[in-house]
């Protein structure tokens, strides 16, 4: 299980799935898929991609900063590592392609060079600034394998270049 060291990580990831709709457990994935063909375990992806693109209308920088910090993590630094167990005990998977370029779409365009030295996370090794965010959705959305559109390109290459 790599994410049983990291309580915090593991306590975060159950709470998006329960704010999100996720399943409760394993049994009821499995009972929504019975009824629904779904299993609902990507709903948390779904919400938080519908809370960022609210964060970017209403304004909300260090909401769309927090989400795609999280989103970040799981797309990058977790979804090969991730196990079944993983799956199983946090009712979280990694987080569709969808949900990815959404969410760092709205980054990279909404995230402001004004707010580049605001912290978004902290602790004692260390703090996660929203121009670190902005610049890894950048870097990422550069790098994608799926669609980007070109002015979500242009919007990284131009957060690349400062």
């Amino acid at each position: 299980m790599v994410v049983g060291d990291d309580a915090r990580m593991r306590q975060t990831a159950l709470a998006v799935s329960h704010a999100g709709g996720g399943p409760a457990d394993l049994v009821a994935a499995i009972r929504n898929t019975q009824q629904t063909g779904e299993s609902g375990i990507d709903r948390p992806w779904q919400w938080l991609t519908a809370v960022c693109r609210e964060a970017r209308t209403t304004g909300d920088v260090p909401l769309i900063a927090a989400v795609a910090l999280f989103v970040n993590i799981w797309d990058t630094q977790l979804r090969d590592k991730v196990t079944m167990a993983d799956t199983t005990d946090m009712m979280l998977e990694p987080p569709p392609t969808e949900a990815v370029q959404e969410v760092y779409t709205i980054a990279v365009l909404a995230l402001p060079d004004h707010a580049v030295n605001q912290q978004v996370v902290g602790n004692l090794s260390g703090s996660v600034r929203i121009g670190d965010v902005r610049m890894k959705c950048a870097i990422d959305v550069l790098g994608a394998e799926y669609a980007i559109s070109a002015e979500v390109r242009a919007a990284a290459q131009r957060v690349l270049d400062q």
